[in-house]
């Protein structure tokens, strides 16, 4: 019997960090735009919904230009199911935060961005994660 193997593509285009800091998100954003230089915005929450008729919704600020696109996420979730810590990422529960970075152009590398926010004071501890390993993508693929 022949075995068809279905292989996931999915068009990974940016750079994914995982942030551990105890302080609010507004406060995250604005240490976040003093040091990148950049203007991220509270943006509507999203929504995820899955085939169980359950869905999520996921806090995040924003900044995009034509080649530049930064959003932090919260990866404690908003509404999460009383009682329970529901988390965007659940194997990466160590994470307050997840920020997503997307240059086309070479202006803004993952190294100049990790080094960056590395330097934040606020920040406990920032990772660039490998997005291969990770069993919730398509948490991040909205």
């Amino acid at each position: 019997m022949k075995k068809n193997r279905l292989d996931e593509g999915y068009a990974i285009d940016f750079e994914l960090f995982g942030l551990v800091c105890n302080k609010k998100e507004y406060k995250l954003a604005w240490y976040l735009n003093q040091a990148l230089k950049i203007s991220l915005v509270k943006q509507d929450e999203i929504k995820i919904e899955y085939a169980d008729n359950t869905s999520i919704l996921i806090s995040n600020y924003r900044y995009e230009t034509e080649y530049l696109t930064i959003e932090l996420l919260q990866n404690r979730l908003v509404g999460g199911r009383s009682g329970q810590n529901q988390l965007l990422m659940p194997e990466l529960k160590q994470f307050d935060y997840l920020l997503k970075f997307k240059d086309d152009t070479d202006g803004l590398t993952s190294e100049n961005v990790n080094a960056i926010i590395k330097e934040i004071t606020i920040i406990e501890y920032a990772v660039r994660l490998n997005f291969d390993n990770l069993k919730s993508k398509e948490n991040l693929l909205y």
